[in-house]
């Protein structure tokens, strides 16, 4: 028997490991996973096509949580999502085993399939979710989550982090958030969003210039630097408490923070002379703990290593802006970047294997390098200037700064470049992103 394209397709995959998984039929209680499935080319492959139809249910909320879910699921990068033109389910089909005819899906090739439903729960709402493996008719697994009246976005976020993890078996990144700087209120001020751009929220209000957000490992609070009394002083925003105190208002500049892993110290760049050093401070009482660095210069951005033993920072101290990589305690300093003249903004991967940083070549383009100088690998290019790279809790996107669409935007990458996407909306203006660890607030 001849095979034609589409089912040769659906045999490859199902010959490549897709269908791992046969689960209970009974409905998963909430933060209940059943088993994990289909495998991937990795983040930003976009090669699991997965149809995606409207939720089931009373309506409550139910246009806000699907554009939600749908745009997360772009976002990772995962999936190509099967346009619903082509779906030829009846609409009197269900959502759990044995209520529809996996045949349905089929047709408009489908690899995977996540079927949802949301409606009010006593005072609040219930989304549910079931992914199921199309080609070999059996379940993935299966979440519900419950929340208040107003949580419909909260809720798709919930359910795009179980079907990215029940289909690929990664974590994925809709429990974080980005600080960024935006101008649209025509001040330079503090932010954070949802990683899909929604759910923005403003921290500072000071109608002043505030630059370079940073959150501390357990996402709790940002540093930041502002000019609110005239000289750029370090801050820190508790966002627990919605308050705001400054930590260095030295001489000089106090900017450029970085939060160590264990929030016992703030690494940042002063000037107590002629020239810019990086120096550790105590993040409650603003006391100096060290002086890391005293070359001829500027040494300035630094960025922690993910176990705290090092730092990344930006130094001239031979020549042009390169990247250098110190021991926590200053030592053993040795150059790491050795391409182009002007090479800034380190970020260290969480993994620990890689920095990612910017480098000038015409226009400014992320770049990111092993840490002994090899492997350099170009993540933007010939696409405006993008700058400021941040890493994803995971190691395997980046978020920075483009203006590739005229007006300086935040945008994501996978960590090869192969899958980019505009995250913040509006106006543009959006700089200086950082990207969260894992939430639980």
């Amino acid at each position: 028997m001849q095979l034609n394209s589409a089912s040769m397709n659906r045999a490859l995959l199902t010959l490549c490991g897709l269908l791992l998984a046969v689960a209970a039929t009974q409905p998963a209680t909430a933060g209940e996973t059943v088993s994990v499935g289909l495998t991937t080319q990795g983040a930003g492959s976009n090669d699991i096509p997965i149809a995606l139809p409207l939720p089931k249910g009373d309506g409550s909320g139910a246009d806000e949580y699907y554009a939600t879910l749908k745009r997360d699921l772009e976002i990772s990068g995962y999936f190509k999502i099967i346009d619903p033109k082509a779906y030829v389910e009846p609409a009197s089909a269900g959502i759990h085993l044995g209520e529809f005819d996996f045949a349905s899906w089929r047709t408009p090739g489908a690899a995977a399939l996540a079927k949802t439903s949301l409606g009010a729960s006593g005072e609040g709402l219930r989304a549910e979710v079931w992914v199921y493996d199309v080609a070999g008719g059996t379940k993935l697994g299966a979440k519900a989550f419950s929340g208040p009246k107003t949580a419909g976005r909260t809720l798709a976020h919930r359910t795009a982090d179980a079907i990215i993890s029940l289909v690929t078996g990664n974590r994925s990144f809709f429990d974080t958030r980005v600080a960024f700087v935006a101008n649209g209120s025509g001040n330079k001020e503090v932010y954070v969003m949802d990683v899909d751009g929604g759910g923005k929220r403003q921290i500072t209000k000071n109608k002043s210039i505030n630059l370079a957000p940073r959150w501390n490992h357990s996402g709790t609070a940002l540093c930041f630097t502002s000019y609110f009394n005239g000289n750029p002083d370090l801050y820190v925003a508790d966002l627990l408490k919605s308050a705001i105190r400054r930590v260095s208002a030295r001489t000089g500049i106090n900017t450029g923070c970085s939060w160590s892993p264990s929030g016992e110290s703030i690494a940042l760049t002063l000037s107590p002379g002629s020239d810019s050093d990086i120096f550790t401070i105590d993040p409650l009482a603003g006391t100096q703990i060290a002086r890391l660095t005293s070359s001829p210069g500027i040494d300035v951005s630094p960025s922690w290593s993910p176990d705290g033993s090092k730092l990344a920072f930006v130094s001239e101290r031979g020549g042009g802006a390169q990247i250098y990589v110190m021991n926590a305690d200053g030592s053993n300093v040795h150059r790491v970047s050795f391409q182009g003249a002007q090479n800034t903004s380190p970020s260290w991967s969480p993994k620990g294997d890689k920095i990612a940083f910017v480098g000038r070549d015409g226009g400014f383009d992320v770049f990111t390098v092993n840490l002994d100088g090899s492997g350099m690998t170009r993540v933007t290019q010939g696409a405006g200037d993008n700058e400021d790279p941040s890493w994803s809790p995971d190691g395997d996107y980046l978020v920075f700064s483009s203006t590739r669409t005229g007006s300086a935007h935040i945008w994501l990458s996978s960590a090869d470049g192969r899958h980019q996407v505009q995250l913040s909306q509006g106006a543009g203006g959006y700089t200086n992103p950082h990207w969260s660890n894992h939430l639980s607030w």
